[in-house]
C-alpha cells in the first residue's frame, strides 16, 4: 500500500495593515491669528506627534506633563523652560524634555513652527517618575 504523502504547509506572512503613515506636515490654514495653535497629526497608543504654530509674542503656559516630549523647532526661534532650566532652541534644533510631571512652558519671539513627539509612558514609569527608554 501506497504511503500517503504529507500536504506542504506553506507559512503565509503575517498580514501587516499601516506598515507606514505618511504624515502631512503643513497648517491647517497658515500661522495663527491667537498666540498660539495646535494641530495632532499623529495619535497611537505609544505616540503623539503634534504640529504647535507660535504667532509672535505667542507661547504655551506652563503645564505638567508625564510624558517625554522632543520638540523639534522646524522654523524660528523658541524658548523652553522646564523645572527652572530655560533653552533657547533656534530652527533647525532640538529640546529633549524628560516625563515625570514636570511642568513646561514655551514662547516664541517671532512666529515659529514646533515638532512636539510625545512619547507616552507606561502607568508604571509614570508612578515612579522615570523615562520611557
Amino acid at each position: 500500500m501506497p504511503v500517503p504523502r504529507r500536504k506542504r504547509m506553506r507559512r503565509r506572512a503575517p498580514v501587516v495593515e499601516d506598515v507606514m503613515t505618511r504624515i502631512d506636515l503643513q497648517p491647517a490654514g497658515g500661522l495663527p491669528a491667537q498666540p498660539a495653535a495646535a494641530r495632532v497629526l499623529l495619535d497611537e497608543p505609544h505616540l503623539r506627534l503634534r504640529r504647535i504654530d507660535l504667532a509672535a509674542g505667542g507661547g504655551i503656559p506652563p503645564c505638567r506633563m508625564h510624558d517625554d516630549v522632543v520638540f523639534v523647532v522646524l522654523a524660528g526661534r523658541v524658548r523652553f523652560r522646564s523645572e527652572g532650566e530655560e533653552s533657547v532652541v533656534d530652527a533647525p534644533g532640538a529640546v529633549y524634555v524628560p516625563g515625570g510631571a514636570t511642568e513646561r512652558s514655551m514662547d516664541a519671539p517671532a512666529p515659529s513652527i514646533v515638532l512636539a513627539v510625545q512619547v507616552r509612558r507606561p502607568p508604571e514609569a509614570a508612578e515612579t517618575g522615570g523615562s520611557v527608554r
